[in-house]
């Protein structure tokens, strides 16, 4: 007799009970329901007491505002000339180390009263990031055309190459910060002052200055008898008609030839180097060069550090933990 085969049925284990599945997921979104739930019967039943405490806060918040005097900032974009940044840096450092000691003796000689300016502060920083590569190709090239055509003068050399160094310094920004803004904006005044009154970079900068009028004044000289020699030129044009063309030579005063168009580039390097020499005169006359000097302004918070808004949160938050703690205190005494 044949055996009868018996149907096999699946295991529970491997069956999906799909309806269990499904009450799982239920009472999950009634848990996320409750809890909302819970959440909103909590705000409305200490809605009047959150509206009192964001009213004090903002009232508090709003006379500490009127009280606490605000922290304010003059900020000084300079450049330093004559390779005089490390002293920049150095005299801010010291100046704020003064500031630090409360040397009011030093600073009184200054004319500044720290204890009327109040919360005072010197920075400096770089305006742009010393990584920064700066484009001094074209002005390197005509440093080596001025090298190529005046071998014997160095004066002039030496005029483009300090622009050209000077130019691969960035600009650095002092920050003078006080509470006060009478008495800090007047402070900053004087600290300028007296970073421009080192005696050895004044010196430096009385040579300069010195050597560039100097250079100015013999340029004109060499420009005027270029003129002279050019318009001698013009003249003797017109009356040696027999003199050979196309080689721009004419014989003047006996046998010396004269190479005008060499004239005419001596004249235009002249003009570019007065130029230069006048540009640096006027970029010279302070040590620390000073581009830009700033009004007071007040320095500009973030929303949360306004005590108008903060001081609300706070009041708020310490209200959601001492309710928090409430409820952990009436759990606590479940168990017991």
């Amino acid at each position: 007799m044949a055996k009868q085969v018996q149907p096999s049925t699946p295991q529970p284990s491997d069956e999906i009970d799909l309806g269990q599945l499904f009450k799982l997921i239920g009472r999950g979104f009634d848990t996320v329901f409750t809890g909302f739930l819970r959440v909103f019967l909590y705000l409305k039943k200490n809605l009047v007491v959150l509206l009192i405490l964001g009213i004090i806060g903002l009232g508090a918040g709003y006379g500490l505002g009127k009280i606490i005097e605000r922290l304010k900032k003059t900020e000084v974009i300079v450049n330093p000339n004559f390779e005089s940044k490390d002293y920049l840096y150095g005299v801010v450092k010291e100046l704020q180390s003064k500031i630090k000691g409360k040397d009011t003796t030093f600073y009184n000689a200054l004319g500044i009263d720290l204890d009327a300016v109040r919360g005072f502060k010197i920075e400096v920083a770089p305006v742009q990031e010393v990584d920064d590569k700066l484009d001094l190709g074209e002005d390197l090239k005509y440093l080596e055309f001025l090298g190529d055509h005046l071998k014997d003068d160095n004066s002039i050399k030496q005029v483009v190459k300090n622009a050209v160094i000077s130019s691969s310094y960035v600009n650095h920004k002092i920050t003078f910060y006080y509470k006060n803004a009478d008495f800090g904006q007047d402070a900053a005044i004087k600290i300028m002052r007296h970073i421009n009154e080192n005696l050895h970079f004044n010196e430096l900068k009385e040579i300069y200055l010195k050597n560039s009028a100097e250079r100015i004044a013999e340029n004109i000289v060499l420009m005027k008898q270029i003129d002279v020699l050019i318009e001698n030129y013009s003249k003797a044009l017109g009356n040696k008609s027999e003199q050979p063309e196309g080689d721009g030579m004419v014989m003047l005063g006996g046998e010396q030839g004269l190479n005008i168009p060499s004239l005419f580039n001596l004249k235009n390097t002249l003009i570019q180097s007065t130029a230069t020499n006048k540009l640096a005169i006027k970029h010279q006359q302070d040590t620390i060069q000073i581009l830009n000097f700033g009004l007071s302004q007040e320095i500009e918070k973030n929303f949360f550090n306004h005590g108008l808004f903060l001081i609300p949160f706070i009041l708020i938050g310490l209200f959601f933990v001492w309710s928090f703690i409430k409820f952990l205190n009436k759990k606590s005494l479940e168990l017991v």
